[in-house]
């Protein structure tokens, strides 16, 4: 009877072992992705100090985060291309000043990204995606820190939030660049 169970509980651990040896994540990283390039990011606006703020943010991450090893584009085996395609400011809210004129008090600036991660041993494209990221600014250009918003729609405002210093439009850039470097990142392992 002992036998009997032992060879049952040898079984199951067969199986269980094998059922795990081929498990993997739908969209596994491919084997053969060890390292990446990251192509100078390519602006199509005049939004220059985005592209800065995205180059180094997406470098210090991907070191920091040890998620693949940089190289250069000769050695690497995947390559990661950014775009900014779009820079807009959009009027939020308004209000009335004396004359009846509408007065814009908040801006929401969009930003559009597109990132193509390319496997360059087997040319083919792992990750082709576009996305929008975004924050909030008032019309003062004052420091955000006592704005009064939400500029990043987190749940916490000026204080509260350890991103939101600066003046007003130049802190939603830096704000965009933080999330879209999150993106950009959640996109790559994602596909692990």
């Amino acid at each position: 009877m002992i036998c009997r169970h032992n060879n049952i509980l040898v079984l199951l651990a067969i199986i269980l072992l094998n059922s795990c040896g081929i498990y993997s994540f739908k969209g596994s990283l491919p084997p053969n992705i060890k390292t990446i390039y990251i192509s100078p990011v390519i602006n199509s606006t005049s939004e220059y100090a985005l592209s800065n703020m995205l180059n180094e943010k997406i470098n210090e991450q991907l070191v920091r985060k040890n998620i693949l090893k940089i190289d250069e584009f000769y050695n690497s085996d995947s390559k990661l291309d950014i775009g900014i395609q779009l820079v807009e400011d959009v009027p939020n809210s308004y209000t009335s000043d004396i004359n009846s004129y509408e007065v814009i008090e908040q801006w929401k600036l969009n930003v559009k990204i597109s990132i193509v991660w390319l496997d360059n041993l087997n040319s083919n494209t792992i990750l082709d995606k576009v996305f929008t990221e975004w924050a909030m600014y008032d019309n003062s250009g004052l420091d955000i820190s006592s704005d009064g918003i939400d500029n990043d729609s987190d749940g916490l405002v000026d204080a509260e939030d350890s991103d939101e210093y600066g003046p007003s439009r130049q802190a939603a850039l830096r704000i965009i660049s933080n999330n879209a470097t999150d993106r950009i990142i959640q996109e790559l392992i994602s596909n692990w």
